[in-house]
C-alpha cells in the first residue's frame, strides 16, 4: 500500500522510474541466444562441404590405320627423247628334219575350161501408171437447167452477169465425182467457180465411158455455162 501511494504521488516531470533488473536480464539472454542461432546457421550454409559423385564412363576407342597412298606416277620423259627399243625376240631353235622322208610328186590337175558368161538382159523399166483422162463421159445423171438456176451466184444474178467455169474431178468406182477443183472461170470476181464446185455432187457417170476406159480413178473436166433467161 505504501508503494502504491508512492507511485500515485510520483511527479511525471521527474526522472523515469527505474524498471526491475530481472526482466532486463531475461531479454538480454534471449537476444544473445537468437544471435547465436542465426550465426550458426550462416556458418553452416557457408562452410558446409558439398559432396558430388562422379562415375567412371569407359569409352571404346578403335584405332584406324591410315590408308597407304598410291605411289606417284613415274616422271614423264624429257622432250625429244626417242622411244625405247622393242624387246628382242629370241630366235627359235632349228627343227631337225630327217633326211629319209620320201618326196611325193604333185598330183596332175586337169585343165579348167574357160566359161563365157552370157550378158544378162537389161531389166525392164517400171511401168508408170498414168491417170486416164475420160474424154467422152457417159453421164447417168447431170444437173438440169433448174439446178443451174438454183446454184446461180446471187451477186451475178442481181447484176445480170453471165459467166462460165470449168472444174476437174476424179471419178470414183460408183461414178460420183470427188476431189474437184476449179480450172478456170470467167469472170473471176462473180463466184462462178464456187457455184460449179457445189454443183459437182449432181453429176454421176456410168461404170464405163464411151471410149472403153474404166471409170474408177479417171479424171474428167466439166465445162459449165451460166446464162440468164431471155426476156
Amino acid at each position: 500500500m505504501a508503494e502504491d501511494a508512492t507511485y500515485l504521488n510520483h511527479n511525471p516531470f521527474d526522472a523515469p522510474k527505474p524498471k526491475s533488473s530481472g526482466a532486463l536480464g531475461i531479454a538480454l539472454i534471449i537476444a544473445i541466444l537468437a544471435h547465436a542461432i542465426v550465426g550458426y546457421i550462416i556458418y553452416k550454409k557457408k562452410f558446409e562441404l558439398k559432396m558430388k559423385s562422379y562415375s567412371d564412363d569407359v569409352t571404346d576407342v578403335q584405332m584406324i590405320k591410315p590408308v597407304a597412298k598410291p605411289p606417284p606416277p613415274p616422271p614423264p620423259p624429257p622432250p625429244n627423247t626417242p622411244p625405247p627399243p622393242p624387246p628382242k625376240l629370241q630366235p627359235r631353235p632349228p627343227v631337225n628334219v630327217p633326211s629319209d622322208i620320201p618326196t611325193i610328186p604333185p598330183l596332175p590337175v586337169p585343165p579348167v575350161e574357160k566359161r563365157i558368161e552370157e550378158p544378162k538382159p537389161p531389166a525392164p523399166a517400171p511401168e508408170v501408171k498414168r491417170p486416164s483422162v475420160i474424154s467422152q463421159p457417159d453421164w447417168a445423171r447431170r444437173p438440169s437447167g433448174e439446178d443451174i438456176a438454183r446454184y446461180y451466184p446471187d451477186r451475178a444474178q442481181r447484176m445480170s452477169v453471165e459467166g462460165r467455169a470449168t472444174i476437174s474431178c476424179t471419178v470414183s468406182a460408183k461414178g460420183t465425182l470427188e476431189g474437184c477443183s476449179v480450172v478456170s472461170e470467167d469472170p473471176t470476181d462473180q463466184e462462178f467457180g464456187s457455184a460449179a464446185l457445189r454443183m459437182s455432187k449432181l453429176f454421176k457417170m456410168k461404170p464405163k465411158s464411151l471410149d472403153g476406159a474404166p471409170v474408177d480413178g479417171g479424171t474428167v473436166r466439166i465445162p459449165l455455162r451460166f446464162t440468164l433467161p431471155k426476156d
